[in-house]
């Protein structure tokens, strides 16, 4: 493997973007190529990124022997797809959440990547924001959590391929996983109960609050015996509380991320409260995805365990598909382990 490692960017919308600029920045990797079926868009990044050049036919980036690994940022439905070519053709990967539509095609990535002997990371950012990973470092073993992840809706009569179930997997799953993730993460232990309700937000009265829910209430036990708690969603941001915090407690000790990541405070009963812990990112769409794509790169080059991998991708969906099931029945839902 080279020193430098060889990146294309596949999809080069507003995440594909994120992806080619932190490339760009990094002294790991060169950005090879940007690529999108719309060749327009491959144009404007390669020259907005400095890539060396783009393409509209995501086979040349198969046949690119330059090419070491790849970022997967389309729509989800592409994903599956995608990432089984990418394996298939010896390139690493980083791949965008959700990781699939269904927890099938998410095992059967799983199979081919390992098959393939490629690495395989997915894009849950948060896990390395410096705010998440001090959190982590106080409250090793949280026994609450509570999060809260809410955006405002939509304008009337704008819609994306979000809100399309067949290309998103669902407005609400396919960002909900990024939560999920994050949770399994600071309780270090894996979901086994959920349960929860869900309201569609533009529509209450409509069957599609139970169906296709945009914003959630969720409770979540873990297999540690932590809880957590979850508002998920589009039902309005506050100018009070941080639209999105994770509050993480055991006793004596309470960390609160806020702010995408971006900032931690930190209380500990009986004594004085430290500074906030602050990243000084203007964009908290940035926060998190260059130490991201750098910890790929090194465990590409040096040849060790990617984190999070392809398990953390099937498990946080499964969950999240879990919680639809509860929200539909208005039951709670044991989450059953996986095979593998």
């Amino acid at each position: 493997m080279r020193s430098q490692l060889g990146v294309a960017v596949i999809g080069c919308g507003f995440q594909g973007s994120i992806h080619a600029a932190n490339i760009a920045a990094s002294e790991r990797a060169r950005l090879l190529v940007c690529a999108d079926a719309v060749p327009s868009a491959a144009e404007a990044l390669a020259a907005e990124s400095g890539a060396d050049r783009w393409t509209g036919t995501i086979d040349e980036v198969w046949a690119d022997p330059s090419v070491d690994a790849v970022v997967i940022a389309t729509t989800t439905h592409t994903h599956h797809a995608l990432a089984l070519e990418a394996a298939r053709h010896g390139k690493h990967i980083l791949l965008e959440k959700p990781m699939a539509l269904t927890i099938d095609e998410c095992l059967e990535i799983e199979r081919v990547v390992a098959d393939a002997g490629v690495g395989l990371m997915l894009g849950y950012k948060f896990r390395y924001c410096p705010a998440v990973i001090a959190a982590k470092e106080a409250v090793p073993d949280p026994r609450v959590l509570v999060a809260q992840t809410l955006y405002d809706p939509a304008p009337p009569g704008i819609t994306g391929w979000v809100n399309d179930r067949a290309l998103s997997g669902g407005r609400l799953v396919s960002s909900l996983v990024h939560s999920i993730d994050l949770l399994r993460f600071l309780a270090g232990s894996e979901v086994v109960v959920v349960s929860g309700d869900g309201i569609d937000v533009t529509d209450p009265a409509s069957s599609a609050s139970l169906t296709e829910p945009s914003t959630a209430v969720a409770n979540l036990r873990f297999a540690n015996g932590a809880i957590a708690s979850l508002v998920h969603g589009s039902a309005g941001t506050s100018s009070v509380l941080s639209t999105w915090s994770f509050q993480s407690t055991a006793p004596g000790v309470n960390a609160t991320i806020h702010a995408h990541g971006r900032r931690l405070s930190l209380h500990r009963a009986g004594g004085d409260d430290p500074p906030d812990i602050v990243e000084d990112v203007d964009d908290p769409f940035r926060a998190g995805t260059a130490p991201l794509f750098e910890a790929f790169a090194a465990a590409v080059v040096d040849g060790t365990p990617m984190s999070p991998d392809g398990r953390d991708g099937t498990v946080s969906l499964h969950v999240a598909r879990c919680l639809e099931a509860a929200i539909a029945t208005g039951l709670p839902q044991e989450v059953p382990p996986l095979e593998g």
